[in-house]
This record gives C-alpha cells, structure tokens and sequence, in this order.
C-alpha cells in the first residue's frame, strides 16, 4: 500500500513536510495562518517580480492573544524546496531591501517573516535587530519552520481550513486513537492524494453548505475531485468537530450505523445513487431513509453524497425529493468541475511535482503545463494520471501529445489495459468481475479462476500483479478493518468495462463469472438507452443470460426485487418477451403493495404495460389495488406517472374520487390509527412522512375544494400535534466555527508562474 513520507519528529512532537508544497501553496497557507493569528481577513495580495519567493499583505489587522499590532503591515514568505534547510541572514538581502522601499512608502510598520526553513535564535535574533532599524518598521516578527508546525499541531481549525496539512504530518499525534483509526481509514482510501489536495470554491462552497444545511451533495463529471472533497471534509469532522465518521455505501448501511445516541455522526457517500450509471434499486431504497436523515440532521449528524452529474440527473425522476428538501436548494449542490486558472494550475502542479515522474520528465513537461490546466476537458484526475509514469508511457511531450492525453482519457486507458501483461489484465478483470471492491487476502472462485486461465494468467500471477499495479491501476483500502482491491478511480472501471463490451470472449468470461446481482447492475439487453452501462447484451447471449438469472431467483427468496428491477429498466421488449416464454408464471405472480415507488413489481408492471405484454385482464387486477392502497395506506403514488403509469386518465379520476369519498371524511380516524401504531425506535417526523406527503399531494388535487381542504387541513395539524407530543426534545449542536470564512485565494499579477518549481 502507498504511504504518505514519514514525518520528522522531535519527541512528542511532529514536524510537517512543509517543502513538499511548493512556493504558491506555502503562500496560500500563510495567508490562512495570518488570517488565524489577528482574525483578519487578507486585503490585498501583492507579487514582486524577484522570484516570487516573497509577498505582501496590507489592511488593520485584529490583534488575539497578547501579540498587539497596528498600523500598516507586510509578510514575506521565503519557501526553499529543500528539505531540513536553515536559514541564513544572509538569504534575505533582497527581502531587506523590499523591506526598506515598503517602510519608506509606509507599507511595513510591521514586517512578518514566514519560512519553510529551519529558524534558529541566533538567526531569528539578527534579522529582528536588522529589520527593526530600518527606518519606518516599529516591529519585526519571524516564523520558521517548527513554529509553523506548532500552528498547524495546535490548531484543528487550520487543519479543516487547509486540509492537505493532513497528509503532511503525523496522524496519531494530534488525533486521539479512535479518531486515528476512522482517519488512517479515510486516508487508505485516498492513498497519498491527500498531499496533493488543493482548496479550492467548491471545497469552501462545501463547508458552508455542511454546515449551514447538514448535508452537501457534490455534483460533477467523472474524474472531477468529489471524493477528494470529501475525504477533506470528512477528516475536517473528525479534527475540529470529533465527529464519529463512517462511510457507508447505501440506505440499509445508514439506517444500521445511525445512532440516536451519538448524536455527532458524520456519514460519506460515494457514489449515492450508483457508480456508473443509475442503481435504481438503491436509489429508491434512500426515499426511505430520506426522513431518518431528516432527524438525523436535526441531531447534529452531517451528511456528504457524492454523484456523476448525469446519475443524479436520472435519479431525479425516481427521488421523492419532499421527503429531503436540501436536495433541491441550490446552495448544496457544487459543480466541482468548475475551477478557476490557479485552482486548475495548482492541482496539475501538485501531481507532478510530488508524483513519481522522474526528475527528466518534470523537466520536460514544464512548458506545457499551463496549456494542460488550461485545456477545458482538465480534470483531476487527469493531472493524477499526467504524474504518475504508469500511464505515460510513450506519451509524447508536446502541445498536441498533451492535448490527445486530456481530450481522450477514456481511450487512453484503454489503451493502456491493452498493453499489459496477463497477469496485469486478470488482475483488474478479479476486480472487475467483484463489482469494483476485491477482498483481500483474494480467494477465487471457481468461475474467477476460470477467466484467469482464459486471460493465459495463473492465480498466483494474478495475486502478485495487485501488488504491483497498487498505486496507479489499483489501490488497497481499509474499511471497518478489512481490506480490499478497488480501482484507483471509477473511470478505470469505465474502460475495462468498454473492453470487455469490445471483446466477446471477454464478454463470455464477464457474464459467467460476475456475481449476478452485481451484473443485473451493470448490463442492459435489448434496446434500451441508459447511460454508463458496462456491457451491452447481444442477443445471441439472451439464453446465457436467463439461465443465470433464473438460477439466481431460484436460489435467493430476496432476489426477487433485484430482478424485476433489471427487467424494468435495463431490458427491451425483445428480451422481456423471451424471458416471460420461459417463465410464464411470471406475470401472473405480480402484485402491487405499498410504497408504489419502491416497489419493484409495479415498476416491472408499467414496464410490461409500456410494451404492450401486460393482459388487460391483469392491469384491472392492478388497478383495483392501486384504487384499494390509494385510501387504506394511504398511498398517493398513483398520481404520478413515473411509479404508475399503467392506470388510464379515467381510472386516475376515479380514484381520486374513490379518496374523495372514502378517506377524506375518516383522516381523523387515519390519524389516530397511524398514532396508535407508533412503536418508537425511530422520529416522529420520519414515521408520519409517508402520511403526511400523501395528505399534501391529494391537497393539491383537491385545491378548489373548500371542504376538501379544511379536511386535510385538519388532519396535517393533528400530524403536527402528534409529532410534537411524541418528540423528545433533541441537543441542539453549534458548528459555528465552520461558518467563519477561511481568506480566499490569492490575487497575483501574474508575474511569475506557479509552474516555476515544478521540477525541483
């Protein structure tokens, strides 16, 4: 597994790497510091034309502690990419002379000194007797390397605010042991990108909504950055606020972790709704936990989901965003695709030089670093993959060999995947074939060890090539302490997936040896349009399809919804018709129960509906459920079409009436009855949700109807009255500290380019 540089340490204490940075970000942490010690936000930004290794500040400052300044000031940040360097008086002659033309002009009562390098006393001394007889300069203050640590040690806030500092120290000594253990977790997901993190708006954007909402949602194109975001907000949670962190991967793993009594709990989730393409399955599932998520919230818990942009966008149509408003406030979804120049140009400059391109390449790829970040297609990514020489291979340094490398990332890899040993190949395809999360020690089946042989590998070459691919195709993870192979990134995933759609005998090796509820979610048969679909079934292969399926149903009670699922919505009507000939039982086995959207029988029935294979006799027999569910759960579901769509205009009308007259004069009774039911064990508001947006949704219909509305009226102010009445008063927590902003970026003239170092 990577490792982040073990840290220097004195006793007890540690040292962070703070040459590792680079000269713009040591100036952007300085701003932070500055803005930390006299609670002032920076005013101005100035660049000099003298290597760029110093800058300046102006504004009143707001003194804290016992340090009391005023008047005009100015910083200098002298930075050196050497490691365990000491400073010399006799490096600042230039930063002595910008110091006098400042004091003459009256730009530097106080003159701060910030240093990567080593200060001693006896330096620190000289240069504060120098600089204070500078006429103009009442006072001189200097900060090297071991203070700066201290600030950072001495401060969880500064860690949340620039949290790449995390991956420059030591963990286990300035977090205690069971916060050590939830971070190293989120780090062995990160591997050493951490080190390379960048603040960037959408990561400010992200606090702010974290805190102002509870709950973030991080939208954009793969490759983006969204985990990275994330994991920083995630290890921020844990440092400043000692939250309980988990990251979990669907509703059920949320409603087994959520604890009433540890109210501070931070939940991650990748991926919400699917990693590639839409999983209705598991969208649907979190409609119901919405309203656990809700009292959650309300607890103190904070919530981050992560999703491809073109997920969510489906998800949408299958969301019962009521149930959770926060997902439709602008203010929590982040377009984290949109970075500015610097964030653009600080990102690439961070992969490559702290990647492990040798000293030539990094040399050579210099002049060409600006076009890259500037290309619109940059991503991430992408700049992780331009620092690391397993993807680089004969790529060639130029305008246009670059130019090829950001626009077709997905070939690229391909490419890639291609010229690999056997070993390599199987290796990937082991992961593969377990949906994207390989335990580790590996044990195979006997299906797995099959398409080994077919890709003219040996299981122990296999196992070997983990090892060797961990870093830049592959990663090794830590979750609730064990360990796994996943893929360094989804869109690795993407392209073997596209491999394997390309190669039929790889096709053979994927249908047979994925585990089935894994391939119902990642395949399509038929013409059917979905987006980041991993194999497109021919079919010619229908039948190899239908006999795992049916095996697969045979074997698991709890498959059921899984399957008619996949016939719903990844099936075209040619292979539904082929699969009810062998299954003929299918259809009338069907039914319809309470919630509508989150049945997966009603889905399968509108589907079949859509196709014209639903008998007329059995949608009637559906209909009168519907009709039955609409007024004794009560169930609303029905008016829209997208969970029902096999009932008529008519029949719709005739419903409504049916609830017209038959439930509306009894929500008393309704009411008192969903009361009675009441068991505890999870929020008033979350079990009264169901009723109370199916009471809302007839309100609409019935708008008009002045009896109709007192009646509901009535009925949703006694919900009201039961959810107070049942509640236990809940602590409410501040995180205030969040809200305070961090200064933003630096301005700059331009002077000098932050590529500057690169290949020191």
């Amino acid at each position: 597994m990577s490792t982040l540089p073990i840290p220097s340490v004195q006793a007890t204490e540690v040292n962070y790497e703070l040459h590792t940075l680079g000269w713009k970000a040591f100036q952007q942490l300085c701003v932070t510091i500055a803005s930390e010690l006299w609670g002032q936000t920076v005013q101005g930004y100035f660049e000099g034309n003298d290597g760029g290794r110093d800058g300046g500040f102006y504004g009143a400052w707001v003194p804290r502690g016992n340090e009391k300044l005023d008047g005009s000031f100015a910083v200098q940040c002298k930075f050196s990419a050497l490691p365990n360097r000491s400073l010399a008086f006799s490096d600042l002659s230039e930063e002595l002379a910008k110091a006098r033309r400042l004091a003459s002009r009256g730009l530097a009562d106080n003159y701060i000194l910030f240093t990567n390098l080593r200060l001693t006393g006896k330096v620190d001394e000289e240069i504060v007797a120098t600089f204070e007889t500078v006429a103009g300069i009442k006072k001189c203050l200097c900060y090297g390397s071991d203070r700066i640590s201290q600030f950072i040690r001495e401060s969880p806030r500064l860690r949340m605010l620039v949290p790449r500092v995390y991956g420059l120290g030591d963990l286990s000594q300035i977090l205690d042991h069971r916060a050590y253990d939830q971070a190293r977790e989120i780090l062995s997901a990160m591997g050493d990108d951490l080190a390379k993190f960048v603040i960037t708006d959408a990561y400010r954007n992200s606090a702010k909504a974290l805190v102002e909402h509870g709950f973030v949602l991080l939208l954009g194109e793969p490759a983006c950055g969204k985990s990275s975001i994330a994991a920083a907000l995630a290890l921020g949670a844990i440092d400043e606020w000692s939250c309980s962190t988990l990251k979990i991967r669907d509703a059920s793993d949320f409603v087994a972790h959520s604890n009433p009594n540890e109210p501070k709990q931070f939940f991650w989730v990748d991926d919400a709704f699917g990693v590639t393409q839409l999983d209705w399955q598991t969208t649907i599932d979190w409609n119901g936990a919405f309203a656990h998520i809700r009292g959650a919230i309300r607890r103190g818990a904070r919530f981050v989901f992560t999703s491809r942009d073109y997920i969510y966008r489906n998800a949408r149509n299958f969301l019962k965003e009521s149930a959770l408003p926060v997902l439709n406030e602008s203010q929590v979804v982040i377009r984290v695709e949109q970075l500015t120049k610097d964030e653009r140009e600080q990102i690439l400059y961070n992969h490559i030089r702290l990647g492990p391109q040798p000293a030539e390449f990094k040399g050579e790829i210099k002049p060409f670093l600006a076009g890259v970040a500037a290309n619109s297609r940059f991503s991430p990514e992408l700049a992780r993959r331009l620092g690391h020489p397993a993807f680089t291979k004969g790529l060639h340094l130029s305008a246009a060999g670059l130019t090829n490398f950001v626009e077709h990332p997905v070939e690229l890899l391909k490419e890639i995947i291609r010229t690999l040993d056997a070993a390599s190949r199987s290796a990937i395809a082991l992961v593969f074939m377990r949906g994207g999360l390989l335990a580790s020690p590996v044990t195979l089946s006997a299906d797995e060890q099959r398409a080994i042989d077919l890709l003219g590998a040996s299981s122990a070459d296999a196992r070997a090539a983990l090892a060797v691919l961990e870093g830049s195709i592959l990663v090794q993870i830590q979750q609730r302490g064990s360990h796994f192979w996943r893929f360094k990134h989804p869109t690795i995933r993407d392209a073997f997936g596209s491999l394997v759609a390309e190669n039929r005998e790889l096709m053979d090796i994927y249908l047979a040896g994925t585990p089935v509820d894994q391939l119902l979610s990642e395949i399509s048969c038929g013409d059917v349009d979905l987006e980041g679909v991993k194999v497109r079934v021919p079919s010619d292969r229908f039948d190899t399809l239908a006999d795992r399926v049916e095996d697969f149903c045979r074997s698991r009670r709890q498959s059921r919804d899984t399957v008619e699922r996949f016939l719903a919505f990844r099936c075209g009507k040619d292979f539904l018709q082929r699969y009810i000939e062998r299954n003929p039982l299918l259809v009338p086995n069907l039914y319809v129960m309470s919630y509508f959207y989150a049945v997966s029988g009603v889905d399968l029935i509108n589907r079949l509906h859509e196709f014209d294979l639903l008998p007329e006799s059995a949608r009637l027999r559906h209909m009168n459920s519907v009709r039955d569910l609409a007024v004794s759960t009560p169930d609303s579901g029905f008016l829209n079409d997208l969970h029902v769509s096999f009932l008529t205009d008519e029949e719709r009308q005739d419903i409504l009436q049916h609830v017209h007259i038959s439930l509306l004069p009894q929500l008393d009774f309704c009411v008192e009855n969903w009361r009675d039911n009441y068991r505890g064990g999870e929020e008033p508001s979350s079990y009264f949700s169901p009723l109370e947006d199916a009471l809302k949704d007839y309100g609409r219909e019935f708008a008009g109807d002045a009896n109709a509305e007192v009646q509901i009226a009535d009925a949703l102010a006694k919900i009201e009255e039961a959810v107070e009445e049942l509640s236990v008063p809940e602590q409410d927590y501040d995180y205030s500290a969040y809200r305070r902003q961090q200064s933003g970026p630096l301005a700059t003239d331009g002077s000098r380019s932050t590529f500057d170092d690169v290949d020191q």
